[in-house]
């Protein structure tokens, strides 16, 4: 969620001079949401609730088009969505449309909404009922690996926002290079990581991550598989887990986030089959609470890296 000029500036002035950083205290949270986060991560479909905590702007300072886009990749929303929004539906249709570009997340057909009132937990039914939803092919937007060269771990991670490259440059690159690479196949996914899709919560990137996660789960069957993200990587990566299959999804054995606007929220099918979810987020860190309110400690997530490479290699096959 941080411009590269600014994350450019940022960084070289933190290495260049590391006495001068403010002093920041990192933390990792894996269950306390922050302000909105937990809100946040409800509105994407990422949790698995069937109530979306009706606001009017979702996250602060988000606008129509933010809600037109997240309406075309989490359709149940739509029909409450319009009813709650006046004029919304006649700007989604100027704007672009509201025909589907994704799917429902599994077990969810329709969402209530509910002003003021916590996102809810998944029905009982959940489990069987993702167990019943056929799953769908993804386009792989990855070139497949030979078979022959599987490593025995993978890593699938999300860059930030107008992060350059396959896997940016505040975490990816450190992250791949503490992991012994005779052990781990590190595969950065491209996606559209325009400021645009923060407002759309990262939905469109989730696609492209997910087509990663069945790439490697077909090339790669006996490979393990963590997922990674900073920052809006953070969130393609939770929207990736709680709509792909669940088969698929049993063979993500970590997931490690970085200034994860959706932090302490659960990742809905993934959450509830006992995946272990690790989220650094920085105290100060306005990002973390689901406001994307970028500043300094956002852009300090490489002193978390050295942790995030434990995390990892504590569930690593040898």
């Amino acid at each position: 969620m941080t411009s590269f000029v600014a994350v450019a500036a940022l960084a070289a002035t933190a290495f260049a001079s590391p006495l001068n950083l403010p002093t920041l205290v990192a933390r990792q949270d894996f269950g306390s949401c922050r302000n909105q986060s937990c809100l946040v991560a409800t509105v994407a479909g990422s949790t698995g609730s069937h109530v979306y905590p009706y606001a009017p702007v979702y996250p602060v300072n988000d606008q129509n088009s933010g809600d037109c886009c997240i309406i075309r990749y989490f359709p149940a929303v739509k029909n409450a969505l319009y009813g709650e929004r006046p004029g919304l539906q006649a700007y989604c249709a100027a704007n672009g449309g509201d025909a589907p570009l994704d799917a429902n997340p599994p077990g969810i057909d329709s969402v209530t909404i509910t002003s003021g009132q916590s996102p809810t937990q998944p029905p009982p039914s959940y489990k069987k009922r993702e167990l019943e939803i056929e799953e769908r092919e993804v386009e792989a937007t990855v070139s497949k690996v030979n078979a022959a060269g599987c490593k025995p771990n993978i890593l699938i991670y999300a860059k930030g926002t107008l992060e350059p490259g396959d896997l940016g440059i505040t975490v990816g690159p450190q992250l791949a290079s503490g992991l012994d690479s005779t052990k781990w196949q590190v595969t950065g996914v491209q996606y559209d990581n325009s400021f645009d899709n923060d407002y759309c919560l990262g939905l469109p990137g989730g696609i492209n991550v997910r087509a990663a996660l069945a790439n490697a789960t077909s090339v790669c069957p006996q490979s393990r598989i963590a997922l990674s993200g900073y920052s809006q990587g953070a969130l393609v990566v939770r929207n990736a887990l709680a709509r792909a299959p669940l088969a698929q999804v049993k063979k993500v054995v970590n997931v490690v986030t970085f200034g994860d606007p959706m932090v302490g929220a659960p990742i809905g099918q993934y959450t509830h089959n006992g995946g272990p979810l690790h989220v650094f987020c920085m105290n100060g860190d306005g990002v973390c609470n689901g406001q994307l309110d970028v500043g300094l400690a956002h852009l300090s997530y490489f002193l978390d890296v050295s942790q995030g490479v434990a995390i990892l290699q504590s569930t690593q096959a040898n």
